[in-house]
């Protein structure tokens, strides 16, 4: 039996606070290329952001993803340095990221070891709901505009199509050393 929980979830943000992160993340957009699980279908708009334009904006957010690692999870994790790229990831109806994994097959130095979500919808849409799945399916209900969610990146996951709105997720995959 493993012992630490599925995921570790928390509101954080009002949406005033989300429209800023929002427009700071958009205005300070850099070049990069998504790498989806070959094996998913991803039909999300992504785009990218250092670290260092958005960091005294998402602290709360950063401080409980070590909080959550530290409480529950246990992972030898890497410090973040300013020049980490972020996904910002926007659905619109009809757009899903199927069944997958978060993992970096090719590096021999590093694992990604806790996928860490900001919900950053500005309101609520309809459908777009995290699943986990290990054992059996698990939606992952709380995960509203302003929260934040973090598991570790080998639970199997997806994001059902949106029905209705928009959903927009910030991700940042920490990563560690190799899993021996």
């Amino acid at each position: 039996m493993m012992r630490e929980p599925l995921f570790a979830n928390a509101p954080l943000f009002d949406i005033e606070q989300i429209k800023k992160i929002n427009t700071v993340i958009n205005d300070n957009l850099v070049k990069a290329k998504d790498k989806p699980d070959q094996d998913a279908i991803k039909s999300s708009q992504v785009k990218f952001v250092h670290l260092r334009s958005i960091q005294n904006l998402i602290l709360p957010f950063l401080d409980f993803v070590f909080t959550a690692n530290n409480n529950y999870f246990g992972f030898d994790l890497f410090q973040l340095t300013g020049s980490k790229i972020l996904n910002y990831n926007t659905y619109n109806p009809g757009e899903e990221y199927t069944w997958h994994i978060d993992a970096n097959m090719s590096s021999p130095v590093r694992d990604i070891k806790l996928t860490c979500l900001l919900n950053c919808s500005e309101s609520n849409y309809e459908g777009g709901d995290l699943c986990l799945f290990r054992e059996r399916e698990i939606i992952t209900k709380d995960f509203k505009p302003g929260s934040a969610i973090v598991f570790p990146s080998f639970i199997n996951h997806k994001v059902e199509k949106v029905i209705s709105g928009s959903r927009a997720t910030l991700a940042i995959w920490m990563n560690g050393p190799k899993f021996r």
